[in-house]
């Protein structure tokens, strides 16, 4: 009896970490490492559907400040996971991947190459 009971407390453990965990937005460094690459060999505009490996089907940009109740209501998505600090700091924008209703990747961007916006849910665009 004690085994069955010690199985099920297992069970639910792990169950109530799956939901408590999954959908989560996990930051993205090598992206961001290679935005910041292409950022600075001169790009102004970049695809990020030719440099994301990752499903998704929405991006939005964020600036400074910015909450992730902002995100949420912006996108029309559940935000959980790494925002970068982006609540805090002043020195970073933030790009946010969403597939259907939730964030599935989160990009820190540097403000030492000007200022962002997105463009056709597509391009990132940097103006310098």
């Amino acid at each position: 009896m004690k085994k069955v009971i010690f199985v099920i407390c297992i069970i639910a453990v792990i169950g109530i970490a799956a939901v408590l965990l999954g959908n989560r937005a996990s930051q993205d460094t090598v992206l961001a490492n290679e935005i910041d690459n292409l950022l600075e060999q001169g790009e102004t505009q970049i695809d990020l559907t030719e440099v994301t490996d990752f499903k998704w089907k929405a991006v939005s940009l964020f600036g400074p400040y910015t909450t992730d109740e902002v995100i949420e209501e912006s996108m029309g998505i559940n935000f959980k996971g790494n925002n970068g600090g982006i609540d805090m700091l002043d020195d970073r924008f933030l790009l946010v991947f969403a597939n259907k209703k939730h964030a599935v990747k989160t990009v820190v961007l540097s403000r030492k190459h000007g200022t962002y916006t997105i463009k056709d849910n597509k391009f990132l665009v940097v103006d310098r």
